[in-house]
């Protein structure tokens, strides 16, 4: 009998994000895992390293004019053939809004997401977390004062 790892989805945005998806490279590198986040200067050499797929970065800045939902729906599409190639049976993601897509999909498509609120979020809620709260199979906060924000929401610490 062929061992064949569980397969597992990490997805990000680049920067903070991505550097938190990072610190669980001792647990992901178990599984037969993808990480996905934006291409982006700093990000391209993780393909030397890392099983890596890239998607669109949104535009710079935090507006959410129509270049912002346009990225969001390129990598809608980037996300069902990512699933269809890959097929993980897990979502992990720290966020943020390069996630939505693939956990709105995903979840779908009956994938597990389990959502890592940022780390940087002590005491204030996150868009893109708001939109994925309702569906992730697990919501965990880094802090325990984020339980007061996000009810159903488990803290076991935090991934520094």
């Amino acid at each position: 009998m062929i061992d064949q790892k569980r397969k597992i989805l990490l997805v990000c945005s680049d920067g903070g994000h991505l550097a938190q998806i990072l610190e669980l490279k001792e647990l992901f590198e178990q599984y037969d895992y993808l990480l996905v986040t934006e291409k982006a200067p700093s990000t391209i050499p993780l393909a030397q390293q890392y099983n890596v797929k890239f998607v669109q970065a949104r535009p710079e800045g935090k507006n959410r004019k129509l270049g912002f939902y346009l990225s969001l729906l390129r990598n809608s599409f980037t996300s069902l053939r990512i699933f269809l190639s890959h097929r993980p049976k897990v979502i992990i993601t720290t966020g943020s809004h390069t996630a939505i897509p693939f956990c709105l999909l995903g979840k779908l498509m009956g994938i597990k997401v389990v959502w890592i609120l940022s780390y940087a979020r002590i005491n204030s809620k996150a868009a893109s977390a708001n939109l994925i709260y309702p569906i992730a199979d697990r919501f965990l906060v880094q802090w325990p004062t984020m339980k007061n924000l996000y009810k159903d929401s488990i803290y076991l610490g935090s991934i520094y």
